[in-house]
């Protein structure tokens, strides 16, 4: 929302010279959202449930291995959503929306069995289903890093077609911008 309301033309992507690399902007993105979700992601895993005395069962090197393919999954998906997106007001509500019934589908409230196969289905496109899974199997429940590896392969699996995907609608979004750019001009 906020790259769309400072470009003049209301557009993800300017079209400048220093964003000729589609690879070069979605890295350089994707980088900068790692920093901030990483150190966010490190408090909420392994500080906020000591500060609570939560029981851990997990290291926290398992757990920071964890989150890598977890955070590289959600910033991909997220930069990936973000191009449906027009103003930054309507991430709260699609948010607030969404959360919900992703809680649900995860398994974690609701008893995966009683889940129907198609709402299954729907909760796999979502890093959160997996991410979840792993963090409550092996933090809750004893599971060791082997015993969430699924988990683990599907996050890696997402963040792979997220970045695709991405990579992809980034482009599209560039194009658009040269193509009214070369419009304005003439």
């Amino acid at each position: 929302g906020t790259a769309r309301e400072s470009n003049k033309n209301g557009e993800l992507m300017p079209e400048d010279r220093r964003y000729s690399g589609i690879y070069r902007v979605v890295f350089g993105k994707a980088l900068c959202y790692l920093m901030v979700y990483a150190v966010m992601g490190a408090y909420l895993t392994m500080v906020v449930p000591r500060l609570f005395s939560f029981p851990m069962l997990a290291s926290g090197y398992n757990l920071l291995l964890l989150m890598i393919p977890y955070l590289i999954a959600c910033v991909f998906f997220g930069m990936t959503v973000s191009c449906m997106v027009r103003y930054r007001e309507n991430v709260m509500l699609l948010v607030v929306f969404v959360s919900v019934p992703l809680i649900f589908v995860s398994g974690v409230s609701w008893p995966q069995s009683n889940i129907p196969g198609a709402w299954q289905g729907v909760s796999w496109l979502f890093p959160s289903t997996f991410g979840i899974r792993a963090y409550v199997r092996m933090n809750s429940m004893g599971a060791t890093f082997g015993q969430v590896l699924p988990e683990i392969r599907y996050m890696w699996i997402q963040a792979t077609a997220y970045f695709g995907a991405t990579c992809l609608v980034y482009g599209h979004q560039l194009r658009l911008s040269r193509r009214r750019a070369k419009a304005i001009k003439i």
